[in-house]
């Protein structure tokens, strides 16, 4: 017995060096892309975040504009406006392998933990739309307030966050059974959403406000940022904000609860990610068809690549 530890035990590091050696080396050669949706051209460009190039334009349905990636499954889900559908494209080929019919506009898309489900929100309608990353095809439906615009999902709680734009509310949703948990007041036409551990960031668009929201008491702060505010992405302890109608980017010191700088974009700025890997910032440009590129740990602009007709890629639009 002895004899076999000794053989075993040796072997079973062995193995384990070498999986870790694949997995980290394979992991350092993934090349992260962000998937920018063109309302204006009905298209949805890539650009290769290492070497900041457009590579590819896939052809979707009409005025896409919201989006979501589920990094684990290689599907991005576009949500297309204008033909009232969902283009699933496979990350892996960047080709169109599914379009899900849905009889209403899909504004904004989220996905859950586990990314066995696609949530949308259904503007026209009230409702949040409940899709099967499996089956490819819509199992529920429920309501929610109104104009629901959009839409995020906190991994702590398992909570789904919705903006509801013309009610200046924030309903915080039970993913599981889809009961509302909580109603808060935010600023006026509170529109792009995001969450980070207990927090959630709105982005008020008619009082040049952000709402956080802790998702422990309910207790909302507001700090004031420029023109417009769209949307809000937060690193570390930095949230940063598009102001579409003075195409600027407020940076937030979160802890301090204020603007401390201001950093041009391009043209109607609208929607932001962040890839961390390589510390990068990107904000799509609406005015100007374009995505602004910023190192994400100096504040400086680097680079800005044109994409197609109206850049907005309104949800989290990099795989990394």
């Amino acid at each position: 017995m002895v004899i076999i530890k000794k053989i075993i035990i040796p072997i079973i590091i062995i193995v384990m060096l070498t999986l870790y050696y694949f997995y980290d080396f394979n992991r350092l050669n993934i090349t992260p892309k962000a998937y920018i949706t063109n309302q204006g051209d009905n298209t949805v460009s890539i650009i290769d975040l290492k070497n900041l190039i457009k590579t590819k334009s896939i052809k979707v349905g009409v005025a896409p504009l919201g989006i979501t990636i589920l990094k684990n499954s290689n599907l991005a889900f576009i949500g297309n406006v204008g033909t009232d559908d969902i283009s699933v494209i496979d990350t892996k080929t960047d080709e169109v392998i599914r379009t899900i019919k849905l009889n209403t506009a899909p504004l904004s898309l989220a996905s859950n933990t586990e990314e066995s489900k696609v949530f949308v929100t259904d503007w026209f309608k009230n409702k949040v739309i409940v899709i099967s990353v499996k089956e490819l095809k819509v199992i529920n439906t429920f309501s929610v307030g109104k104009t629901p615009s959009g839409i995020a999902f906190n991994k702590k709680f398992n909570y789904l966050l919705i903006t509801n734009r013309d009610e200046n509310t924030v309903e915080i949703i039970n993913s599981e059974n889809y009961n509302i948990i909580k109603k808060l007041k935010v600023g006026k036409h509170p529109f792009g959403i995001s969450t980070n551990g207990k927090f959630a960031y709105v982005a008020n668009v008619y009082d040049d406000t952000v709402t956080e929201i802790n998702l422990e008491s309910f207790s909302t702060t507001t700090v004031g940022v420029g023109d417009h505010p769209y949307n809000i992405k937060t690193y570390n302890n930095l949230g940063f904000v598009t102001n579409a109608l003075d195409d600027s980017l407020s940076v937030i010191d979160l802890k301090k609860k204020q603007e401390f700088k201001k950093i041009r974009t391009g043209e109607n700025p609208e929607n932001l990610d962040i890839n961390i890997e390589f510390n990068l910032l990107v904000v799509t440009n609406w005015g100007s068809d374009s995505v602004s590129i910023y190192d994400l740990k100096n504040l400086t602009f680097i680079k800005e690549i044109k994409t197609g007709t109206q850049s907005r890629s309104f949800g989290d639009f990099i795989l990394q």
